[in-house]
């Protein structure tokens, strides 16, 4: 009779016995290469194993773009940052006006996020190491060849003491071979040289891969370069040297797709989504279906092309198509006006969907900018300024005939004393600050006429104390008027 008691006993408690704790998700690690001087071109016509296995396994784009200056520090600073080129400032070999003190490098950023990694740039071009990772990382090197760098890369990777959490890695013997014997598949020198470099990098990933924590690690390997060539020179806006590559793989490239109009500053951000990272200035869309119908009606409508005015924003914008219709009717419809709303968004919405088909076609006039209420609960008012800035900065370098008026973020909660409204309100100095060095975005606070003299919010023009009635929308078109007027005269001119 004990014995059969105890049977129920034992069979309720084997499961808890028995049961074992799960295995720890794998680390995540990123090793970005950058390979100096590369025509797509010539990548298809040099024999590269090494490269061709990364990409069997993950992804590669023939047809990315760099940065229209097709010059090392402008492009490298664009790959590294993420930041487009009216933000970092690198308009040039001498990084004069650079801002990556404001705009850092991935791995910097995930250096300052986590300080326990362990960060290493090994660079053949030696302004990378000046000018960009010495002191920001924890291990910067300026190599003086292809050789040296895969060298002091395998000599990091096998030390046991440093457990690598990134790694950056330049090799510049293509662009060398390209200035001395020409750029294209059809110079043998160069296609040498690439296949140096491939050899280069089969002995980093062999190192990489012996590591004993090896299984346990989730790799990302990235891989580009920062520009093309044309003859034995490069810098212009050319297909020739703008045209490049992109190649994602290992073991956190499985999935991975380029977008369509993929470029170079996308790599920074998949570097440091990989870690984890979110903020204002990262790209990312939303999963919900009404979020993705509503991103593809706005391309559809986009590719048509046509519109003077594009509005860019969040519900404040879509509401525009319902308690302000009427006066969208009456302002914006004789301008055929795109509306690129969409309720909910934040900075990093936008930016993800700027850069995935709501300009596609599209050359307007003035674009005006509403943006950055919805990231006031957990973003710092700097935080929101970059992301705004990101915002403006794309639709700058996307449309470089335009003219973008960025709207200060509209005041919300019931007086000057809301805690958003405040964290809103020095955002917009931020953002009136910066706007004044950027020749074509031009900032535009019409707050004071939704407001009550002594600075409180009416319901009677925000009902909720943050959208618009139809009064609202009345007043913004009205206080927005001269300045919308004056811009599309200018883009006459």
């Amino acid at each position: 009779m004990l014995s059969l008691l105890l049977l129920p006993f034992l069979a309720l408690s084997a499961p808890a016995i028995c049961q074992e704790t799960p295995p720890a998700p794998p680390t995540p690690k990123v090793l970005m290469i950058g390979i100096d001087g590369v025509r797509p071109d010539a990548l298809l016509a040099a024999n590269t194993p090494n490269l061709d296995s990364l990409a069997l396994g993950g992804a590669l784009k023939l047809d990315g773009r760099t940065t229209a200056i097709t010059s090392s520090g402008p492009a490298w600073s664009s790959i590294l940052t993420g930041a487009r080129v009216v933000l970092h400032g690198v308009t040039d070999n001498s990084f004069e006006g650079k801002q990556t003190q404001t705009w850092p490098t991935w791995l910097e950023q995930l250096e300052t996020a986590r300080p326990e990694s362990f960060t290493a740039a090994i660079s053949q071009w030696g302004p990378i190491h000046k000018q960009l990772t010495l002191g920001h990382v924890d291990l910067s090197v300026a190599a003086e060849s292809g050789a040296a760098v895969t060298a002091e890369a395998v000599r990091v990777l096998r030390d046991t003491e440093l457990d690598v959490t990134a790694m950056f890695l330049h090799y510049d013997d293509v662009d060398h071979a390209g200035h001395a014997s020409g750029y294209g598949p059809e110079f043998e020198e160069y296609i040498l040289a690439l296949e140096q470099v491939d050899a280069e990098i089969g002995a980093v990933l062999q190192a990489l891969r012996s590591r004993a924590s090896f299984q346990t690690e989730d790799w990302l390997f990235l891989v580009g370069t920062d520009h093309g060539g044309i003859g034995t020179t490069h810098g212009a806006d050319v297909p020739e040297c703008r045209t490049v590559f992109l190649l994602a793989g290992g073991t956190g490239g499985k999935g991975l797709r380029w977008r369509a109009s993929a470029e170079t500053v996308d790599f920074a951000p998949l570097a440091l989504q990989h870690f984890g990272f979110k903020s204002t200035t990262l790209p990312v869309p939303r999963a919900a279906d009404w979020w993705v119908n509503r991103q593809r009606s706005m391309n559809k409508k986009a590719a048509v092309g046509g519109a003077r005015v594009a509005f860019v924003g969040d519900s404040i914008t879509q509401g525009w198509e319902g308690q302000g219709a009427n006066v969208w009717k009456e302002f914006y419809a004789p301008l055929h006006a795109l509306n690129l709303g969409i309720g909910g968004d934040r900075t990093q919405h936008v930016l993800w969907r700027l850069r995935n088909g709501n300009l596609k076609n599209q050359a307007p006039e003035v674009v005006v900018v509403m943006i950055g209420t919805n990231n006031s609960a957990t973003d710092t008012s700097a935080e929101i300024a970059h992301g705004v800035q990101s915002i403006v900065a794309e639709l700058l370098t996307q449309l470089p005939e335009t003219q973008v008026l960025l709207l200060a973020t509209f005041p919300r909660g019931t007086n000057p004393q809301d805690k958003l409204r405040k964290v809103n309100a020095a955002s917009n100095a931020q953002l009136a600050i910066w706007t004044r060095s950027q020749a074509r975005a031009h900032y535009l606070d019409i707050n004071a006429a939704m407001l009550k003299a002594d600075g409180d919010l009416s319901k009677e023009i925000m009902p909720d104390l943050l959208h618009p009635n139809a009064e609202g929308y009345q007043i913004w078109a009205d206080a927005m008027a001269p300045k919308l007027s004056d811009l599309l005269q200018m883009s006459e001119k």
